[in-house]
């Protein structure tokens, strides 16, 4: 059975942008948040130590969203999956990171990318 766990719709601050104003000012990311690792050990004991303690992981993405400049979504993403990857080692971790209010002229949609990361 495959079984995984979904975080959906984090709201992160971070300076990601092509233009200088999204790099100084920051703007609004949306986070979902899919994690595979092996459950039946917390299942089996309802045990909190064999699971994936997502409030800390959820706290640990906010703080570094805070410290990360960049000019792309994609290496946003990419630094994303290596806090997750890192703190966590989990099987597989996919991501879809959503630039809420892109600054494109006459577009009021959003831009997402999706990643995934087997170990």
């Amino acid at each position: 059975m495959e079984t995984f766990i979904k975080i959906e719709n984090i709201k992160l601050w971070a300076r990601v942008g092509v233009l200088d104003e999204e790099r100084q000012l920051g703007q609004l990311f949306s986070l979902d948040i899919f994690l595979w690792t092996d459950f039946e050990k917390c299942t089996a004991n309802d045990d909190l130590e064999k699971t994936v303690d997502y409030s800390k992981l959820v706290e640990i993405l906010k703080d570094q969203a805070m410290k990360i400049y960049c000019l792309t979504i994609e290496k946003y993403s990419n630094a994303i999956l290596e806090i997750i990857d890192e703190e966590f080692k989990l099987s597989k971790i996919k991501i879809i990171l959503t630039k809420c209010n892109p600054p494109i002229k006459g577009f009021d949609g959003k831009v997402s990318i999706v990643r995934i990361l087997e170990n």
